[in-house]
């Protein structure tokens, strides 16, 4: 049998790892919330054509990136590498869909094969948020106001990069320049990666290769194909940014990794992750929802890299709230129901009710070692005069309580 390991870019998740993964996640939920979003899951497995019709063939994602296997019926199926095509999905086939606004959150595992590196895995967690049915820089706004909230509760100093991209016909016409001026350097590539640029010449704009770089920084960027509207629509968006003081920089370049994308694109990205350090992404996809089948409704989002968040937060540290020893062994069961009582009358507390074998002297020193605040150590006396001392292990004090009194000073 061969040794148990791990699936590479697949890590187990454990202690500070975990840690700081669901402070993120409970920041994510919170703000999402606050911002009046409702939860959607959808599964984890879905057809490999969705990502096709959604993010496009030529796409790095569909072209090599998929987790694919084709099931006992043969349908071609594959773990989801994002969270937008999937939930958009969700809403045309249980009906979902109507002309007034919705607001969705999600939050969970995807999956991309990809060569491991920092910042980002094979299985990396992801949370989103979509604005279906309003088509204004309004809702450009709201989106990317929920991140920036969520990377200002996370303590997390950022920049936010705009651009726009324009509807299908400005893309179009940008889209048959690019073809051009990548066909008049065609020399300056390997025809295989020619040939890939030619069937998607936009993702020339942001490539990290240096030669494409080097070609494409001579080409014209998507402002000159942008109509009088668009323009329009996008001072809007900005004017609205400057109002709010919410600093920003624009960047022409900036086009995004998924085909469905139209009008306001944009990014958070960090410093301290290197040369993947987009933090949170997303943009317009007005016409997606339609291409899938679905109402002609115009909508936005962003994903968040959960992984990658973790990775720069600062660990806030947790005081642990109350640890309940005890002086003989006969009183386990009744500091038992002391801790079931504070943790009925205060579901927040953090309660450690000892189960070993130490001794009182060594079970103050655990409850320190551990971080807890208070501790109260119950025997034959607490149980049958139900007073109990409460030690402050912070403040090296001592308070004398009766249960009922016990009950209201953890309830603060």
């Amino acid at each position: 049998m061969k040794d148990l390991k791990t699936i590479r870019g697949m890590p187990d998740l454990y202690d500070l790892d975990i840690e700081r993964i669901s402070r993120v996640e409970n920041i994510c939920m919170e703000v999402f919330k606050s911002f009046n979003y409702q939860e959607f899951r959808t599964p984890i497995i879905e057809n490999k054509s969705l990502f096709q019709r959604s993010a496009g063939e030529t796409s790095d994602i569909v072209q090599k990136e998929v987790y694919e296997f084709d099931d006992r019926n043969g349908e071609t199926l594959c773990l989801r590498p994002e969270g937008t095509a999937g939930l958009v999905r969700a809403l045309i086939t249980n009906g979902l869909l109507s002309e007034e606004i919705k607001k969705y959150f999600y939050l969970g595992p995807m999956f991309r094969y990809e060569r491991p590196q920092k910042g980002r895995k094979r299985q990396f967690f992801q949370a989103g948020v979509e604005l279906i049915g309003e088509g204004s820089s309004k809702s450009d706004v709201e989106i990317i106001l929920v991140g920036k909230t969520i990377l200002d509760k996370l303590g997390i100093n950022f920049c936010l990069e705009i651009n726009y991209l324009g509807g299908e016909e400005s893309l179009n016409s940008y889209r048959t320049y690019l073809r051009e001026f990548l066909q008049e350097n065609k020399d300056s590539f390997e025809e295989k990666l020619y040939s890939r640029l030619q069937r998607n010449p936009v993702r020339a704009i942001d490539s990290k290769d240096e030669n494409i770089q080097k070609v494409i920084k001579d080409a014209k960027d998507i402002t000159n194909f942008l109509t009088d509207e668009e323009k329009q629509l996008f001072a809007e968006t900005v004017d609205t940014l400057d109002q709010l003081k919410v600093d920003y920089k624009i960047n022409t370049n900036l086009v995004r990794g998924m085909d469905y994308y139209t009008g306001t694109v944009f990014e958070y990205t960090v410093d301290s992750l290197g040369a993947q350090n987009a933090v949170i992404g997303g943009g317009r996809y007005d016409n997606l929802i339609k291409e899938l089948g679905g109402k002609d409704l115009p909508a936005i989002g962003f994903a968040l890299g959960i992984d990658r968040l973790s990775e720069i937060i600062s660990l806030e540290g947790k005081t642990k709230d109350v640890f309940i020893g005890y002086a003989e062994a006969k009183s386990v069961s009744y500091a038992q129901d002391i801790g079931n009582k504070l943790r009925l009358n205060n579901g927040s507390l953090v309660i450690e009710n000892y189960l070993g074998n130490a001794n009182v002297s060594k079970q103050l020193k655990k409850a320190n070692s551990l971080g807890f605040k208070f501790v109260i150590i119950v025997g034959q006396e607490e149980q049958n005069t139900k007073i109990f001392k409460v030690k402050n292990l912070t403040q090296d004090e001592e308070t004398t309580l009766n249960e009922v009194e016990l009950m209201e000073f953890f309830n603060g």
